[in-house]
Parts: structure tokens; C-alpha cells; sequence
């Protein structure tokens, strides 16, 4: 339920104190910060050796250098933008993305979404991030693998379990030097890179100049979808009046600064790096500098991780597992080890297909939560502390608009895991199955949003009965407000030009 506002806050801004709240509503008198913070912990969040590696796949679509700029410049704000939204409703609810999720989906409706999207993602990117960083650990100094896992997962849940305001410190200090460090690859980069790179009907994965172009713009619009589960994560505790804009301002240029700066340093020097592993390239990048590039990969994996486990405990919690915010941390800390060790010898098969497919299910997911929100939640008539914590909105329309975006999306798949019977125009057109899922999931929730609940199955009587009376009472305070406004004698007087003084 809504956390009740004591009289003084008891966590604020504090780095001495580990975070006491979990997926409960951020009291009024805890919220702090400023938007600007958006900036540095979306920037340090992306710049990740990943974000490179998958601009190194512009050469093999055969794109040229502009296709290929151009096209992580048009996938990447798309994204972005998407990012900002979703983070700006952090700050007007208080709640965690994952518990936004039950507007629209219901209470237990939202159990399916969180799982697959925001736990599974949690324990993927971080066992994709860690794997990098212990390759490249290991290029410095012989350690067994297992072991620098270990020790890299002890210092990402250090943060992770002291929570909010260590997350968004480390990001800051983070955002100074991986800046520097990612100067350096990137000038050492440049020795490889080839501006005049044109088109290329050879390239192994050659799909034609517009097909390539957005197949390859929807890979870094996918890589930001991945993030919108976990918006709000991290804007819940900013002040209720924080301009909406300025968060989508804050968050979405921290995230396109960082993505089209490493995304575009990869698709440069794609021509020479497309055909390595990850790893071996960038050491072949950086020369005799590869030590600094190194422990460039390493320290930019923590931050992202500490952010990635912060997030999985949270959407541990939301499924109500009976377990502090801390232990919550520990559990997905575990099983990304154990993903990580996994991993460790075949880190880059599958990487596109466990990216693209998890992007797929998140679309439809993030335009309903968009949609729910301007068209519903942000009314007057709904008092959303109070719906998001009944657990008698069993399942909500919204859980079934994802499921049919998610349906519409898979005819166009044509992927490794599953090809959709309308791949063919997939492979023709480009990437079609992320429009797909969000003008199937966007259709659907227009058509069934206003409808009422049934009873039983989806929602109890009395949680349709407290609906209705919520609904009912804001709608009439709204009304009394307005006609108080509208009768209200006008008191003003013209204001005093300079030309009238």
C-alpha cells in the first residue's frame, strides 16, 4: 500500500543510510533531488562496451558510414524519448516502473510482464555486462573466472543494496570517467576508422538500403527499450512538482548522448571490428593503450549493474516475494552469477536474439503504460496511490492489449528463436515486428480502456465497488473545484505597463 507521509523524512538524501523503502509509494516529505541527476545516471548507465559491439553490426547489413550513423541516431532517440516519458511519471506517482505496471494490467495481470521483462532483463544485461568486464579483466591479470565474477558481482550489490541515492552518486562520479576514458578509446578508434565506408551488396547480412537501415536503427531503439521497465526506478524520488519536461529533457539526453557516441564510434570502425569478438577488437582498436580500454570496461559494467540488480529486486517485490528490498538484491545477484558463469564461454551467441526478442515483449508493455497513463491514471478521477495497491484488480484490459501487441508483433519476428508467418516482409521491409506490437497494443487498449471490468475472474466486487466510489467522488471534487473557479469574482488588476507608468 501507499507509504503514509511522517512528519520529517528519515532518508532524504542520505549516503550514510541504506535505502528503506521498496515498491511502496515515496512519501511527499522524502522527495529530493533534481532532474539534471536523470542526466548522469542514464549517461554512465549506457556507456557500456555493448553499446559499441552493436554499432560493429553496421558493416555486416552493409550499411554505409551515413546509413549507419543516421540510423543509431533515429533508433536511439525513438528510444529515448520513450525513457523520458516513462521516467517523468516517477515523479508524479512516487512508484517504481514495476508497480505502474498494475494500472494498467491489474495487480496480478502485471506478474507476467514483470517477469519476463523486468527480472529476466535484470539477470541478462547483467550477466551480458559482467561476462565483458571479466574477459577484459582477465586480459590484465590471470584470475579465474569464477572468481572475478564474484568479485565483481560483491562490489555491483554492495550498491545495489544500499540503494537510490549510492546508485545515483556512483553515476555522477562514473559519468567524469568514463568520459575520459571513453575520449581515449575513442581518439586511439579513429586510427581504424573508415569515413569513406559506402554501401555493401556483400555484407553477409545484406538486406537492401532501406531494410538494413531500419533493421539496424530498430537494434538501438531495442537496446533503450530494454531500460523502460525501469524508468521510474530511479525518478520516484524526485519532488511531485518536478516539471514532467524536464525529466524527459534530463533522462533522454543523458541516454542519446551516451548510445549515439559509443553506437557511431562503432559503426566507424565496423569495417575492421565487425568480423572480432568484442574483446579482441577493442584491444586491436587501442594498441598498446589496451590496459586503459580494459579497465574502461570494467569499471563502466558497475554502475549499469548496480542499476540492473536494484532494478531486479524491485520487480522481485512487486510479485510480492516475501523478502526484504536487500535479500531481494542478494537473489538476483546470485542468479546473474550463475547466468555469467553460463555465459562465459559463448558470450556473443544469441546476444542479438535474447536483445531483439526481450525488446519485442517490452514495446507493446511500454505503450500500454504510456497510453494508461495520459488517457487514465493522470485524471483527476483516479486516485492511483490507491488503485495501484488493490490487489482486487485482479487484471485490467491492459494485460490483454499486451498480450494481442505481443501476438501482432510475433507474425513479423524473423528471428533464431521463432520466425513469424510474416517474416518474409520483415526480412523485405526491415524490422516491421516493433511497429507491430505497438499499433497492435495501442489499438487494442483504445478499444477496451473505457469498458468496465467484469466481476470474478478479473476483478472482485468489492475492488469494482471501490473503483466506482473513487472515481465517483474525485470526478464530483473536480467538478466543485471547477465551478468554484467559475464563479470566483475576478479580483485581478491590469498590470502596470512601462508605457502607462
Amino acid at each position: 500500500m501507499a507509504a503514509e507521509s511522517p512528519g520529517e523524512a528519515t532518508y532524504g538524501s542520505s549516503l550514510t543510510k541504506a535505502e528503506p523503502y521498496g515498491t511502496e509509494q515515496i512519501p511527499d516529505v522524502e522527495r529530493h533531488g533534481s532532474p539534471r541527476s536523470q542526466f548522469t545516471l542514464w549517461f554512465a548507465a549506457n556507456m557500456v562496451l555493448a553499446v559499441m559491439v552493436s554499432g560493429f553490426f553496421s558493416a555486416q547489413f552493409g550499411l554505409s558510414v551515413v546509413q549507419g550513423l543516421t540510423a543509431v541516431a533515429a533508433g536511439t532517440l525513438c528510444g529515448v524519448l520513450v525513457m523520458g516519458l516513462l521516467a517523468g511519471i516517477g515523479s508524479k506517482l512516487g512508484v517504481p516502473q514495476q508497480v505502474q505496471g498494475r494500472g494498467p494490467m491489474g495487480f496480478y495481470g502485471n506478474y507476467l510482464p514483470i517477469t519476463l521483462l523486468t527480472i529476466v532483463s535484470a539477470i541478462g544485461w547483467t550477466a551480458v555486462n559482467t561476462v565483458f568486464a571479466v574477459i577484459a579483466l582477465q586480459v590484465l591479470v590471470d584470475i579465474n573466472f569464477a572468481l572475478a565474477a564474484a568479485l565483481m558481482f560483491a562490489v555491483q550489490a554492495v550498491f545495489a543494496v544500499w540503494g537510490h541515492n549510492v546508485v545515483h552518486v556512483v553515476n555522477k562520479v562514473a559519468t567524469v570517467v568514463l568520459t575520459v576514458l571513453f575520449l581515449v578509446i575513442s581518439v586511439l578508434s579513429m586510427r581504424e576508422a573508415d569515413f569513406t565506408l559506402a554501401a555493401n551488396p556483400d555484407a553477409g547480412s545484406y538486406m537492401g538500403p532501406v531494410a538494413g537501415w531500419i533493421t539496424f536503427a530498430g537494434f538501438f531503439f531495442a537496446y533503450v527499450m530494454t531500460w523502460t521497465p525501469f524508468a521510474s526506478d530511479f525518478s520516484r524520488y524526485l519532488p511531485r512538482r518536478t516539471p514532467h519536461s524536464k525529466v524527459v529533457l534530463y533522462t533522454a539526453g543523458g541516454s542519446f548522448l551516451a548510445l549515439t557516441w559509443l553506437g557511431s564510434i562503432g559503426v566507424l570502425v565496423s569495417s575492421f571490428a565487425g568480423e572480432l569478438d568484442a574483446i579482441p577488437a577493442l584491444a586491436q582498436l587501442t594498441g598498446s593503450w589496451t590496459p586503459v580500454a580494459m579497465i574502461t570496461v570494467v569499471l563502466s559494467t558497475i554502475p549499469v549493474s548496480a542499476m540492473n540488480l536494484y532494478g531486479g529486486a524491485l520487480s522481485l517485490l512487486t510479485l510480492k516475494v516475501p523478502v526484504s528490498r536487500i535479500v531481494a538484491v542478494v537473489i538476483v545477484a546470485v542468479v546473474s552469477l550463475g547466468m555469467t558463469l553460463l555465459m562465459q564461454d559463448d558470450p556473443y551467441g544469441g546476444f542479438y536474439n535474447f536483445l531483439s526478442v526481450l525488446a519485442y515483449l517490452v514495446v507493446p508493455f511500454s505503450t500500454v503504460l504510456l497510453l494508461d497513463y495520459y488517457l487514465r491514471m493522470r485524471k483527476p478521477a483516479v486516485d492511483s496511490s490507491v488503485e495501484l495497491y488493490n490487489t482486487g484488480r485482479r487484471f485490467e484490459w491492459g494485460f490483454f492489449a499486451w498480450i494481442g501487441g505481443c501476438l501482432v508483433s510475433m507474425l513479423f519476428w524473423d528471428t533464431e528463436l521463432l520466425a513469424g508467418p510474416l517474416a518474409e516482409l520483415s526480412r523485405s521491409m526491415g524490422d516491421l515486428g516493433f511497429l507491430a506490437g505497438i499499433l497492435g497494443a495501442g489499438v487494442l487498449y483504445m478499444l477496451t480502456y473505457k469498458l468496465p471490468v467484469p466481476t470474478g475472474l478479473l476483478r472482485t466486487r468489492k475492488a469494482a465497488r471501490q473503483q466506482a466510489e473513487a472515481e465517483a467522488a474525485a470526478e464530483a471534487d473536480a467538478d466543485a473545484s471547477a465551478t468554484a473557479a467559475e464563479t470566483r469574482p475576478n479580483t485581478e488588476t491590469k498590470p502596470t505597463t512601462e508605457s502607462e507608468g
